[in-house]
């Protein structure tokens, strides 16, 4: 099995998010017309932003295109599409049964305001088969961009092509010099490369298979791939598959989730300010707030780690510095950088699990090989993030005082998040449900990820947060402060199954 990727086959945003791109619009449709559907996935994947560009380096040639359309299908959308039986039974369980399906709602701590019955797409509402993602702009991401992204999303859907677009979320232009999210934090960090393709010369690389469908991943193996009988591809339109009996209609696709969260940032911010009046030594003002605020989240506003700079942020300049471990620079126990914050247990690292402070069940820090395989073992778990928030922010300054005392208003704020990945249950569910919701993550009793977790009902309700140290400081009553308002799981196929659907025959 090849491992150089197949650049010219994958789709660019499993790559790449598209940075130079500020901006972003995400269209959900139905399946109308089978027939014209077919015709127009083929017919589209000629428009679409493949892979190419990754291949050289930057400002040569090829380059991304000044519009970058990509294309996913949800499995009811396959399905309306004619995609043969076998094909469909090779698809994951949670993307074959979708992610408002009960069961597993309670486990990512969909419920309450969150829960599937509420959320505004991707519930048990209107059939949602698919998301057309288009990027578009340059810097200035000027009126004449969106307009240029708006056309091309009339000219590829309506009923001609079978598809209607009933739903189109539009992020808010992506700046690239600050890339804060809606609570006043730099974003975007924390992506691992891929092996044999990033040009960055770090120790956070994950194996291809842990991003597309088709190569080797963590353990060494190829993902499950969905597989059409070679007789149903009489033109050879797929790559072979597990055998000469069969063609592989998976191979360079990926797995993407998709929820559109909102976030709550006055309450945020106000329960902040509250909370700081009961931990002594804390910097007065609008800083105690930031400081706090820090170490819910495990960074500082301008992004650099806690653990690096525990005290006061670092310089701007450092704030994309991801090079490090916890327990590396004296912190495996979580005097910098709280273990329940939400950073630390989104991405633990070399965080000692189950419980860092029993050396006797989860080693020591001091043991370099023992870190290691933490962080092994941690990479089996690594998303590729590709989210942007929408809405304008509350304040462009992102001030603290002013983000909790702003009024009210009825505009909704928030993250559309985005991160592909080739095993559902493995990567997205698993750090969801067994890191981010989980009370007793790494020996924990009561405490929820700060920010996405809070008052959940599975595994049960909770709403503490530690901060370790002598003596050790515990907040209580964190609020609710993000809730999902619709989500779903998509598959991003390859160039070669995009020419395939478009062969399929009712």
């Amino acid at each position: 099995m090849s491992t150089e990727l197949e650049l010219s086959e994958i789709q660019g945003l499993v790559l790449s998010g598209y940075g130079e791109r500020p901006v972003a619009t995400y269209v959900l449709f139905e399946i109308t017309h089978p027939d014209r559907a077919r015709r127009w996935a083929a017919e589209l994947a000629g428009e679409l932003q493949f892979g190419e560009f990754r291949a050289s380096a930057r400002g040569r040639p090829p380059f991304l295109k000044p519009l970058c359309a990509n294309l996913a299908f949800t499995f009811d959308g396959f399905v309306t599409l004619g995609v043969p039986a076998a094909a469909l039974s090779g698809f994951s369980l949670p993307f074959r049964e979708g992610m408002a399906e009960p069961s597993r709602s309670r486990r990512l701590g969909d419920d309450g305001e969150s829960a599937p019955e509420r959320w505004l797409w991707g519930g048990a509402g209107r059939p949602l088969h698919g998301v057309l993602l288009v990027y578009a702009g340059s810097d200035a991401a000027d009126p004449s961009e969106w307009q240029a992204a708006r056309e091309f999303v009339r000219r590829w859907t309506g009923d001609a092509h079978g598809v209607h677009a009933y739903l189109t979320l539009d992020a808010t232009a992506l700046d690239q010099t600050e890339r804060k999210e809606h609570f006043g934090f730099r974003d975007g960090i924390a992506n691992p490369g891929i092996l044999g393709l990033s040009r960055r010369l770090t120790g956070d690389m994950v194996a291809p298979g842990e991003v597309v469908l088709g190569y080797r991943n963590g353990y060494d193996r190829v993902p499950l791939s969905p597989q059409v009988p070679a007789e149903l591809d009489p033109d050879r339109r797929l790559p072979r598959g597990e055998s000469e009996k069969f063609h592989d209609f998976g191979r360079n696709g990926s797995y993407l989730v998709f929820r559109q969260l909102v976030q709550h940032v006055q309450a945020f911010w106000r329960f902040v300010a509250e909370a700081k009046r009961n931990i002594p030594g804390i910097p007065p003002g609008a800083a105690g707030d930031r400081w706090l605020a820090a170490k819910l989240v495990g960074r500082w506003p301008n992004g650099t780690a806690l653990t690096l700079y525990p005290d006061a942020p670092g310089p701007d300049n450092a704030g994309d510095n991801d090079e490090f471990d916890f327990g590396r620079f004296g912190d495996a126990y979580g005097r910098r950088c709280p273990i329940g914050s939400h950073v630390r247990r989104s991405n633990p690292r070399d965080t000692a699990l189950p419980v860092p402070h029993d050396p006797e069940l989860s080693g020591t820090p001091e043991d370099a090989s023992t870190r290691k395989q933490r962080l092994a073992l941690v990479d089996l778990h690594r998303l590729m993030r590709r989210g942007r928030m929408y809405g304008p922010p509350l304040d462009v300054g992102f001030d603290p005082e002013t983000l909790r005392t702003a009024p009210e208003d009825a505009i909704e704020r928030g993250l559309h998040f985005l991160c592909f990945n080739a095993n559902l249950s493995r990567q997205f569910e698993f750090v969801q449900a067994s890191w981010v919701n989980n009370p007793c993550f790494a020996g924990l009793s009561r405490d929820p990820d700060p920010l996405l977790s809070a008052r959940r009902e599975h595994p049960f309700s909770a709403d503490e947060f530690v901060i370790q140290g002598l003596p050790p400081r515990r907040l209580k009553g964190l609020p609710r402060v993000v809730e999902v308002r619709g989500g779903a799981y998509f598959f991003m196929p390859s160039r070669a199954a995009l020419g395939y659907v478009g062969s399929l025959r009712g």
